[in-house]
């Protein structure tokens, strides 16, 4: 702690001379100096424009600790090196003329300044999508997987889903959303550090890797790896489980210090994929059993169909089978809901009396779960009898044509015997009369709705303008709604 104390002089004093107010008993003082006293006088030794562009790279900058370690490496720059002093004779440039060129040269050098400063910072805030998606990683994955939201691992899904090696890993894609949960952040800090690629699937996020020379301290394997470098946004590595065998498994390097890569654990993902396989398995046994006449089925032949069933979800009016043609494949609901359309040849009037004959599809039925339909379109290769389609969203398990030929002999028989024709016994004249009946239902709500705007707008009346504006309550409202629908 510095204390600042006064040095009074010794001289006798004036008669002239002011009292001292700081030490008014001091008789001797004549003058009064403290040390440091030009300090707020004194030129700064910091480099403000350089501090603010630190400050700068830290507020913008997307990883925080990336920032960080960055202003510590260049706060030293912020000090300003301490001037040499020369011994030089004195210049006799006067005053006015030294007002004369320092503006000019000030401004050339805060211009210049500036414009680096706006040349450094454009350079700095212009970087790609892809190098935004790199940043968002590397600091999602910084947490541990425990860790992270469910909303974090699904922005990283999100991005990993733009890299086809990834999703060549595996073509469900629910597994591989499982997979990203278990991955995380591998920092290799010495450079030419070896990385394994049978250990798991690698993504990397910093730095890079090439092929290793064949050295003494790197030999020759016996299964080689493509020859070449890897940099940021590359993938290598494989989920698969090494061939028995194999003693030896090839390797890059790391080409520089503090490579990070994104990593998916071998060993972990296949413990993942039996809970997922297993638990897929019991939602499709289940699904089967729970299906009409398939409640009767034996375990067996109930196997060697759940091994066939792939999932798929439908959005809401989706054609999924055609009156005529063939269905696609054999389907199992187990969510939504479908309806079954069947064509009818009808007489329609038009508006100038002329009568012409028309196919309408009418709205026979519906399909929900746990029901199924197209066994017998698949197995003896027939036409569909009706029209099927979605009417809310739906999941399905299906079974593709080519698949069933995998099927024993005695399963397919079994299947034929289980399945059913999906309105196969309506005929004409019963679809003729439910034609007659949606048409007749819907010709007395339009009257009765003509009716009611009649009476309405009869001495311009409208609702909810003028003053007939009110609000209705809620009872009311819904007295009025099913009114209108009698």
């Amino acid at each position: 702690m510095l204390v600042v104390s006064p040095v009074v002089s010794s001289s006798s004093p004036s008669p002239e001379q002011k009292p001292n107010e700081l030490f008014p008993k001091c008789i001797r003082t004549r003058q009064v100096t403290y040390p440091f006293s030009n300090v707020a006088s004194s030129q700064s030794t910091l480099d403000y424009h350089e501090l603010r562009r630190l400050q700068e790279i830290s507020n913008d900058s997307d990883d925080r600790e990336e920032a960080h370690h960055m202003f510590m490496k260049q706060y030293v720059s912020v000090l300003k090196p301490e001037p040499k002093r020369f011994w030089t004779a004195r210049s006799k440039t006067s005053r006015t003329e030294m007002n004369e060129v320092s503006p000019s040269s000030m401004g050339i050098q805060s211009s210049s300044l500036s414009s680096s400063q706006m040349s450094t910072r454009r350079s700095r805030k212009e970087i790609t999508p892809f190098q935004r998606d790199i940043q968002i990683l590397r600091r999602l994955l910084r947490k541990l997987h425990i860790q992270r939201t469910n909303t974090e691992h699904e922005q990283i899904f999100h991005i990993m889903t733009q890299f086809p090696q990834f999703l060549a890993l595996d073509q469900r894609s629910n597994l591989l959303r499982q997979a990203i949960e278990i991955a995380h952040l591998e920092i290799c800090e010495d450079k030419r550090q070896p990385v394994i690629p049978s250990n798991g699937f690698f993504l990397i996020l910093k730095g890079g890797v090439t092929s290793p020379p064949i050295t003494s301290q790197f030999p020759p394997l016996a299964s080689q790896i493509p020859m070449g470098t890897l940099t940021v946004g590359q993938c290598f590595g494989s989920l698969k489980p090494s061939p028995e065998g194999q003693l030896k498994s090839p390797w890059y390097i790391t080409m520089e210090e503090n490579c990070e890569f994104l990593k998916i654990d071998k060993d972990e993902f296949a413990t993942i994929k039996t809970k997922f396989e297993q638990t897929e398995y019991q939602e499709k046994y289940l699904l089967i059993r729970s299906c009409g006449e398939y409640k009767m089925w034996t375990k067996q032949p109930t196997d060697e169909l759940v091994r066939l069933i792939e999932w798929i979800d439908y959005p809401q009016n989706t054609i999924l089978a055609s009156e005529g043609f063939r269905c696609p494949f054999i389907a199992y609901m187990k969510t939504g809901e479908c309806h079954i359309l069947r064509k009818v040849d009808v007489v329609k009037t038009a508006h100038n009396g002329t009568k012409r004959r028309q196919l309408r599809q009418v709205v026979m039925g519906k399909v929900t779960a746990p029901d199924s339909f197209g066994e017998i379109s698949v197995l003896l290769q027939e036409a569909m009898t009706c029209t099927i389609v979605t009417a809310t969203q739906c999941r399905l398990g299906i079974v593709r044509p080519a698949k069933t030929l995998e099927l024993p002999e005695v399963t397919r028989k079994l299947l034929l015997h289980t399945a059913q024709r999906t309105f196969a016994d309506l005929s004409q004249d019963d679809i003729r009369r439910e034609y007659i009946n949606q048409e007749t239902r819907k010709e007395w709500t339009d009257f009765k709705k003509d009716i009611l705007n009649d009476v309405i707008f009869k001495k311009n009346i409208r609702s909810g303008h003028g003053k007939w504006q009110h609000s209705l309550s809620t009872s009311t409202a819904e007295r009025l709604s099913k009114s209108s629908m009698h």
